[in-house]
């Protein structure tokens, strides 16, 4: 018997998908990128003006004492406690937009504008956070004092052959060395106990927890097997940064001043980690972070723009310091 001829509503002439004209069913979900939280905001100072280019931070050395003989002044034995100035400048207006079709939005059956704004306000967020971890990076490798006898940070350079590079439990035992030994310094340059951070790549945290000693509670830090992450280790909160080395956003003509917030470039490769107490670096709000909606008629279409005008600078040298992990062969 010959073969019934079936009608194929969902055949497109010329075809051969019986199913390409049947409904594509929504299902309610869009493929986006991975959040991109801010990793510095909470963790450094932040200070807001309401005008000008710049914002003035004092820096204050330390007093002196002295005993006093009998029947001599304290003329004689008085000495200024020394100061210093440093100033962060607002580097320009950094901004993202979007231009959305009336066509296209009409077309699309998912949310279109909800997740670009929230794209948008991520990429700001992630180059402040890239800006102020360099410029703590810079701070550290200029290696100077703010006023003589405060201190200043460095670059703690572990060694290790090529194959304990990684994930492994000899980089986690390094790390955890190196970190006492920030702790030592730190606490040598009278950098108050709290608020310590120590921003880390995914590989400095995982290999953290590799080496045991980051889930070992007679260590006294805080960590889990079972989440694969470290809170503290030697009183400093870890934060996982996969972003530590990236730098700010690109320098182009949009600077009004200063010269970005690039990354030292010897040290992009083989930075394991920052370490850095609160008020290690400075931020200038002149304009926070903001989105907005406007019309473009002539192309029939909303432009979405997100913005801020901030300036990103080092504060405190003595409380910022960075290490390395390099192949000894």
């Amino acid at each position: 018997m010959a073969d019934v001829t079936i009608a194929q509503p969902g055949l497109n002439q010329g075809g051969t998908d019986a199913l390409a004209r049947y409904l594509k069913v929504f299902a309610g979900e869009t493929i986006t990128a991975f959040e991109r939280a801010s990793v510095t905001n909470g963790r450094h100072i932040v200070r807001s003006i309401a005008s000008g280019k710049s914002a003035q931070f004092p820096v204050f050395g330390r007093a002196t004492a002295a005993y006093l003989k009998s029947g001599k002044s304290l003329d004689d034995l008085r000495e200024n406690i020394p100061g210093e100035e440093k100033i962060i400048q607002i580097d320009g207006l950094l901004t993202t937009s979007q231009l959305i079709s009336d066509l296209d939005e009409a077309l699309s059956h998912f949310d279109v504008r909800g997740e670009y704004s929230r794209q948008m306000g991520e990429a700001l967020a992630y180059a402040a956070d890239g800006a102020v971890l360099a410029e703590i990076a810079k701070m550290v490798v200029a290696n100077k004092e703010n006023i003589t006898g405060l201190g200043k940070g460095e670059i703690l350079k572990g060694t290790l052959a090529g194959e304990d590079i990684g994930v492994t439990q000899k980089m986690g035992l390094k790390l955890v060395e190196m970190l006492l030994n920030v702790k030592t310094k730190m606490s040598e340059n009278y950098v108050p106990a709290n608020d310590r951070y120590v921003f880390m790549t995914p590989t400095g945290v995982n290999a953290l927890v590799a080496s045991l000693v980051a889930i070992n509670h007679d260590y006294g830090a805080v960590a889990t097997i079972t989440e694969g992450n470290v809170l503290r280790v030697a009183g400093f909160d870890i934060i996982e940064t996969p972003h530590l080395t990236r730098g700010g956003a690109a320098v182009n003509e949009g600077v009004i001043q200063g010269a970005g917030h690039v990354f030292p470039a010897d040290y992009v490769d083989n930075t394991v980690f920052i370490a850095a107490h609160r008020t290690a670096v400075g931020t200038v709000k002149l304009k926070d972070l903001a989105i907005e909606r406007a019309r473009r008629a002539e192309y029939q279409a909303d432009m979405l723009v997100a913005s801020y005008a901030m300036g990103h600078g080092g504060l405190r040298p003595e409380a910022a310091y960075m290490g390395t992990i390099s192949s000894s062969l």
